[in-house]
């Protein structure tokens, strides 16, 4: 019996060595959690490399330092959810820090680390550097088939890792009423009627480019927000322009007939509430990701609207806010009133580079204010895209008057011509160096060039609305095109190249006070 008591007392003095044992060991575990959890919450800023979508398990090991941060950047695995380089950003003659990734997936899963930018301030999110310009058809009433297609290839664009979309006003050439109009006004042997006749014509077609947008927006965005979850629509920036009237007389208004109500101010807060309410119903989501200020010629109206906008914005309805073609000096004035703009958009490519400038007034001006730029009609509507020789010569010149008008250096088409195929030639040539094609090498010289500053392009698809593939023609495959942006750095020699074959290294005269015909900075004209 004693001996009995003794071994109960020896097990039971063991197991109390093995609970203090047990309790040490959890609280030492727990302390060790708890620095992990710090840790793992600052992993944004000690991985930077990692993607906002990347999962928490994945930053949990990163900022562990379970799996080495470096170490990642030395894999060739490429995944859905993270994208890991095969070699540095940089390339070996070049200082650029835009990912170039050989070994990216050219299909699917998001873009590598740096090819994104946070917009806004409380409620921001991530913007892809490649932007969709979605092209509006000039006939929004197709069928249904049409607005399937574009929304199921715009679900291989956001599964690719692009999730900036715009909706761009359909071509001038849609508009075949223009030409007419035009060529019956100057028939009339009254100058100023006119004039005042072309004012009008004007006026309206920028009415029915603006209709037809606002048509093929509500129809597309319908069927996407029907075929997507909204969890993933969240995840995207949906770009939404709103245009500004242009003021006019009581002689025009009587001969353009534009009623009393039109010709009002358009800066009254519930005129741009109304826009912006339109625009959350036309796009069917509780905020815009970003709202964009077309700049309209002598209207006074563009600080007021932009007074609107902000205060919409503090209210939550609107992320973030940016201008199109403003001139230099209404940008600076808008800035100079409070008014922090995200960026400001540009028409911009290889044969029209006056904005791309640096030492352009715009220029000057992004580079002081730290004002970002998305530049439109970066591939010149196809003319620097490999499929170039399908162009017409008819057509090219029909392009060089659209995209490649360049105010600051008006040449002959002759001198046109000889500037384009020397840049087709470079561009060939490039191409065959980096082994990519000719809009991807356009596109990258676009990124790289001012890529401090977080300059974005956006590039202009159709999204299969002509119904190419289901009448026989190749899949939609624009993502693995636009994909190809991200495999490769230009090194410093090509960029520098570029720059001079495109005349955006030369050093223009640019005249003090030419971009504006109205004091914009005269407060007396808010409203």
């Amino acid at each position: 019996m004693v001996r009995w008591c003794s071994g109960v007392r020896r097990c039971l003095l063991i197991l109390a060595c093995v609970a203090c044992f047990a309790c040490a060991f959890s609280n030492r575990l727990c302390h060790h959690r708890l620095s992990i959890i710090t840790r793992t919450n600052n992993s944004n800023s000690q991985c930077p490399h990692l993607q906002p979508s990347t999962p928490s398990w994945t930053r949990f090991l990163a900022a562990t330092s379970i799996i080495d941060s470096n170490e990642t950047s030395k894999s060739a695995e490429s995944t859905f959810w993270l994208t890991v380089p095969t070699s540095s950003s940089q390339s070996e003659s070049g200082t650029s820090n835009l990912p170039a990734i050989a070994g990216i997936d050219r299909e699917t899963g998001p873009l590598p680390p740096g090819a994104y930018k946070q917009i806004g301030e409380r409620d921001t999110i991530v913007s892809c550097l490649l932007g969709i310009g979605i092209c509006s058809q000039a006939n929004s009433d197709d069928g249904d088939e049409v607005w399937e297609e574009a929304s199921k290839n715009c679900q291989k664009l956001i599964d690719s890792g692009f999730n900036t979309f715009v909706m761009n006003n359909p071509a001038t050439n849609d508009l075949k009423s223009a030409t007419v109009s035009k060529k019956k006004s100057m028939r009339r042997g009254n100058a100023e009627r006119a004039m005042l006749s072309l004012e009008k014509q004007r006026e309206q077609n920028l009415v029915l480019r603006t209709k037809i947008r606002h048509e093929a927006e509500e129809h597309f965005y319908k069927v996407l927000h029907q075929n997507t979850p909204k969890s993933v629509l969240r995840s995207c920036n949906f770009m939404v322009n709103l245009e500004v009237p242009a003021i006019l007389s009581t002689d025009q208004r009587k001969h353009s007939g534009v009623d009393e109500e039109q010709s009002l101010s358009f800066g009254n807060g519930w005129m741009v509430r109304e826009s912006v309410g339109n625009a959350l119903k036309r796009v069917k989501m509780e905020t815009l990701g970003s709202v964009v200020l077309e700049w309209k010629n002598h209207s006074p109206y563009h600080l007021d609207v932009l007074d609107s906008l902000f205060e919409m914005k503090r209210e939550g309805l609107i992320r973030s806010i940016s201008t199109q073609n403003f001139p230099p000096s209404l940008l600076r004035s808008a800035l100079s009133c409070g008014f922090d703009v995200q960026s400001n958009g540009i028409v911009g490519n290889m044969m029209n580079t006056h904005n791309l400038r640096s030492d352009s007034e715009l220029g000057i001006l992004c580079s002081e204010q730290e004002l970002s730029r998305h530049i439109s009609a970066p591939l010149g509507g196809g003319l620097f895209t490999d499929s170039n020789s399908m162009l017409s010569k008819k057509r090219i010149e029909a392009l060089f008057g659209t995209y490649c008008h360049d105010k600051s250096n008006i040449i002959s088409t002759t001198q046109k011509w000889a500037n384009y195929q020397s840049i087709k030639d470079t561009l060939h040539e490039l191409s065959q160096k980096y082994q990519v094609s000719c809009e991807s090498i356009s596109l990258r010289w676009l990124l790289q060039m001012n890529e401090k500053a977080g300059d974005s392009v956006i590039v202009g698809t159709k999204l299969g609305m002509d119904l190419r593939e289901q009448q026989g023609g190749s899949p939609y495959n624009r993502q693995s095109e636009l994909r190809e942006v991200f495999t490769f750095a230009l090194e410093d020699d090509d960029m520098e190249l570029l720059g001079e074959i495109s005349g955006q290294s030369s050093s223009p005269e640019f005249p003090p006070g030419g971009d504006q015909k109205i004091d914009f900075s005269n407060k007396s004209l808010w409203i």
